[in-house]
Formats: C-alpha cells, structure tokens, sequence
C-alpha cells in the first residue's frame, strides 16, 4: 500500500482519533488556565498535520480518488474519498481555519473551532448523501455553537437566525435525499441520470429540493435573506470562515448533484465519448444560470446602499456567490461543452476565499483600532493604518478583477463560459454577458466605496491617536494578500495542476479542455480592456455616487427581502414552537398520557428481553 493511501485509511482516522481524545483528557487532568492554552496549540497543531497530510496524497489523487469506507454504520457503511474535485477544498479549509484562528487568538473556543473544521472536510469528503446530509448538519450545529460562544445578546440573535436557515436548509435535502433512496433505492455519489429521467415530475422535485436546500447555505437569491442579519452580529472570526468556506459547501453540493447523480456520464476515468446529457440537468442549469446573474446584480446593488461594514461584506459574499452559481448553471446548462463554467466556478470558490478572507480581517483590524462599524463615521486611516490599507487594496483589487490578482483570472474563466453559452445556447442568455459585466461594476463601485469611506476621505474627530492593535494580525494578512498576488500573476499553476486535471475527471470535452482552458493565456488584450472598462464605469459610478448622495438613499420597505421572507419564517418558527408547547407538551407532561408512555415503554422492554432470553 502506497502511503497517500495509508495517509487516508490510517493517518487522518488516527489523527482525528488521538485529538478527539485529547480534547477529552485534557480538562480532566488541567484545572487550570493552562489548559485553554494547550486546547489552542492542540488544535492549530491538528489541522496542520490534517493539512500536510491531505497535500501529500496529491501524487496519488492526481491518477484515481482515494477512498475510505467505516463499515457496518448504517448499513452500506460510511464512505470518504479524497478526489480531485474536493482535494483543491479541503487544503483551503486548512490554510483559512490556521489563519483565521492565529489572527484571532481569543475570540473563539478552539474545541468548536475545530469540530466544524472536522465536520467541513467531513463533508466535502463524504463519498456517499448520507454521509454528506449528516456532517452538512454537523457543519451547521457546530458553527452555530462557535458563533453563540460567548453568548451575547447580538451573538444569540445572529445563531437563532443562522439555526433557523441551517435547520430549514438540511430538512430541504433530506426531503430530496428520501425520494431519492425511494425512488431509485440509492443513496452514493453515482450516476443515476438515466434511472432518473424515466421518473416524471418526480425527478424535478428531487433536484429541486437537493439544490433548494444547499441553496439555503449558499445564501443564493432567493435564499439570501439570512446572511446580512447574521453577519451583521456575528463574530469577525465566525464571518470569515463562513465567508471564506462555509457556503461554499452549499456550491459544492449543487456542483456533486449536478455534475455526478444527474450526469449521464461517468465521474471518474476520463470523459464519455457519449454527447446524452440529462435534460433535468440542463433545465436546472439555465436555472442556476439566472439565479446566479440575479444573485451578483442584486448583491453587488445592496452592498452600494450599506454603510456597516458587516452589512456590506454579507451583500458581497451574495454577489460574488452568484458568480459561482452561474458558473456552475452553465457547466450544468452546456453539459458535454461545460467545463468552461466547472472550472471557473470552483477557481472563483478559491479565489474568492482568499480575497474576502482578507477584506473581512481588515474590517476587523479596523474595528478592533476603532470600535466603529459605520463606514460613514471612519476616514483618514490610509495614514494611521499603512499596512492595513495596503491589505485592503490587494483584498479590493483581487474581488474587483485587476489584471494582475488572482480574481481576475477566475472571472476570466467564468466570462468566456459565459459568452460560449450565449453563442450556444437559448437566445435569452445573450442578455447574460450585459448582466455579467454590470455586476463586476457594482462590485468596483461598492469595493471602492468601502477603501473612499474608511481609508481616504478626511474625517479624524474620533480618531486622533494613532490606533493600536496586536501586530500578530498583520501575519495573517500578509499570507493572504501573499496568497492573492502569487496566484494573480502566475494565474495558469492552480489551473492547470489542480483545475484541468479536476475537469479531466468528469464527462467534460477533452479537446475542448485542452484548447481552451490548459495553458489559457490570460493577457490577451480583449480581456485586459474588458476589465479596464469596467473599471472605468464603476469608478464614474463611484463619483456621481458620492456627488449625488446615491448611496445613502433607503429603498422602499416593499422591496426588502427581510420583510416579507425573514421576519414571516422566524414570527411563524416562533409561534408554532409555543403552540406546541402549549397544545401538546404541558398537556402530556401534566395528563395521563405521561403514565402511559411510561406503562408503554416498560411492556415493550419486557417483550425484547423475554425474546432475546427465549
């Protein structure tokens, strides 16, 4: 046995093991503060090795997927596998949860700090729907539990909210997933396009409620109105690994559903020499097509109108979702000719993750040196803050696609996805490009905004000292915008060593991927122009903007999402959960019913034992 495979089989479950233990023991035999400090040492330490040891089975990963099965649990057994679709994730979960967690030192409670690391690759590993719907749910609990740590007042409003769309999400996907299993008696990451598409509208419902429910972690529009309110009072910690991975495991589920259980062409082993595309999927991709341009404009149109931070970071992580949407609409839509939107979706996955990783610790360093969250009432820090302003610029530069940083390169991608799919596809999707390239001016606009409002424009009255903040945060910053300039200007390494050989691995054209997107030469002058112009509108925008007042205008209540979606779920979670209580749970636990569960339960034990004795 080669040691990538040992690494999976032995390594991590011995790993993850020993930790889980030591986490254990340590309190037993520590009763003092020293053991706080050991728990956070313990911890980096685990998801260091976790790191190394997942990088160390690209040698072999790169050939044929690793795989690991826990038998006897469910049944069929638990599956893992390390691929080349997750293999570029899980090392990002690694570097974000060691940065976030060295840059934010006390803030979080390092045992659940690690537990939804586990959980998140748990999830992205996971081989089969049941292993995936039940550490997606992990996920969810236990990043509630790291965001209502210190239980606060604003920390137990954001964690209800979160709780109440995480709850919501997962029921989505286990509906889905039981049709699923009823319907086809399956429940693997497999290939069932053809089984399913002799099922009727029932295929659609299956597809509609898998890609519904990681469409609520996602925060895909409709599903959005979650984000902004959590956001706003969760801790900078938590945003940021939400932000920077957390939903992007809801894309990764519409990408396993999409692209393996509906796809009428092997995942692994090379592409299909068969053109059949499943229909459901191409229908659910020009689906995801529009939600996605939706999700950007709308996105991109919010975070102009914000003057919170947290606020605005929540409408762009909206926005620049639905670029990885759209991405994944057209791979989806262009089925056989889509490994265009494949890969410059899961490209942006990583890019966006390092460039709103780094914007969400700068906004954190400010409010650390500040206390102030209003954009507004800040101003003057590129000459108190120069190192914190230079990270905010490569942060701004890399979401707003300048030439040179790595979000220009995944948006690249994305674009020449885009337009082969209006030159191919239906008629209403040459509207897309205009869209597409609206939404990058927003995005310049809103970005800029952000840099005018706290690093620019003169307004010193609450700021007269020069802010003092723990010079360790600078590390984790320095290594991200390390991160974001290496891949900006050496755009064509992760595409063609993590990302081609990724679309290699499914039923995508080969010739196409070889002529289009290996050796992609990013410098042409269509595109440089492109995103000059688009620089260029966006900071004309910026201006009048400014001139005008535009973006402090309010929209009217009926267009608020919160209104008729948000506050409507959590008054009716409210008043039924007390209904019940009152209808149901007093009455039983005051009445007869109580004695006779009671009764009930004793009789049925008697008559197990009587059968195992007999």
């Amino acid at each position: 046995m080669n040691i990538p495979r040992m690494i999976v089989q032995f390594g991590i479950p011995g790993v993850t093991v020993f930790f889980l233990f030591f986490e254990l023991i340590v309190p037993l035999i520590l009763k003092h503060r020293p053991r706080g400090q050991m728990r956070r040492q313990a911890a980096k330490l685990f998801v260091f090795l976790m790191t190394i040891m997942l990088a160390a089975t690209y040698p072999e990963v790169i050939h044929e997927p690793l795989t690991y099965q826990i038998r006897g649990v469910f049944g069929e057994g638990m599956f893992f596998q390390v691929d080349l679709m997750n293999f570029p994730l899980l090392i990002l979960a690694g570097i974000l949860w060691l940065l976030v967690g060295y840059f934010s030192r006390e803030d979080i409670h390092y045992l659940f700090y690690t537990v939804v690391y586990l959980s998140t690759i748990g999830t992205l590993m996971a081989g089969d729907l049941l292993s995936f719907f039940l550490f997606f749910e992990i996920m969810t609990f236990t990043s509630y539990a790291l965001m209502v740590y210190h239980r606060g007042e604003e920390q137990l409003e954001a964690g209800a909210v979160y709780i109440y769309m995480g709850i919501i999400g997962g029921l989505l996907v286990l509906a889905g997933l039981l049709l699923l299993v009823t319907y086809t008696g399956s429940l693997q990451w497999t290939h069932l396009a053809e089984t399913i598409s002799d099922m009727g509208f029932v295929k659609y419902l299956i597809a509609g409620f898998l890609l519904a429910g990681f469409g609520v972690k996602a925060a895909v529009m409709p599903f959005h109105f979650w984000m902004a309110p959590v956001y706003e009072k969760a801790p900078y910690a938590v945003v940021a690994l939400s932000s920077g991975l957390l939903i992007k495991v809801g894309a990764f589920g519409m990408m396993k559903v999409l692209f393996i259980t509906f796809s009428a062409a092997p995942a692994a082993g090379g592409p299909s020499a068969g053109l059949l595309s499943c229909l459901v999927s191409q229908r659910m991709g020009m689906g995801l097509i529009w939600l996605g341009l939706i999700s950007m404009s709308f996105g991109a149109l919010a975070a102009l109108m914000q003057s919170q931070l947290k606020r605005l970071l929540a409408y762009s992580s909206i926005s620049q979702m639905g670029y990885i949407v759209t991405g994944i609409g057209v791979a989806s839509y262009m089925s056989y000719e889509g490994a265009l939107g494949f890969t410059g979706s899961l490209y942006h996955m990583l890019n966006h993750a390092f460039f709103k990783t780094l914007w969400i610790l700068v906004a954190a360093t400010v409010y650390f040196s500040t206390k102030e969250t209003n954009m507004y009432r800040l101003g003057s820090l590129s000459r108190k803050m120069p190192l914190t302003f230079f990270f905010a610029l490569v942060a701004i530069l890399g979401i707003t696609g300048m030439p040179g940083l790595n979000g220009y390169a995944s948006k690249t991608v994305l674009h020449h996805g885009l337009v082969q799919a209006a030159e191919q596809g239906h008629v209403s999707l040459q509207y897309a490009e205009f869209i597409f390239k609206a939404a990058s001016v927003g995005t310049v606009t809103y970005a800029f905004k952000f840099i005018y409002h706290v690093f620019l424009k003169s307004f010193s009255t609450s700021l007269i000292e020069k802010p003092k903040y723990p010079g360790f945060m600078n590390a984790s910053m320095a290594i991200l915008a390390g991160l974001i300039l290496f891949i900006g200007l050496f755009p064509g390494l992760m595409l063609d060593y993590l990302l081609v050989p990724a679309a290699l691995s499914f039923h995508f054209d080969a010739q196409l991927i070889d002529t289009k997107i290996a050796g992609m030469h990013f410098w042409q002058w269509k595109d440089l122009s492109g995103s000059f112009l688009v620089y260029a509108a966006g900071i004309l925008l910026l201006v009048s903007g400014l001139k005008l007042h535009l973006f402090r205008l309010k929209p009217p209540r009926w267009v608020s999402a919160e209104k008729f979606l948000y506050h409507p779920i959590i008054h009716f979670c409210d008043r039924f959960s007390r209904f019940c209580v009152r209808k149901y749970e007093t009455p039983i636990i005051f009445g007869d019913a109580l004695i006779y569960a009671i009764v009930l339960v004793f009789i049925m034990l008697m008559l197990i034992l009587n059968s195992v004795a007999g």
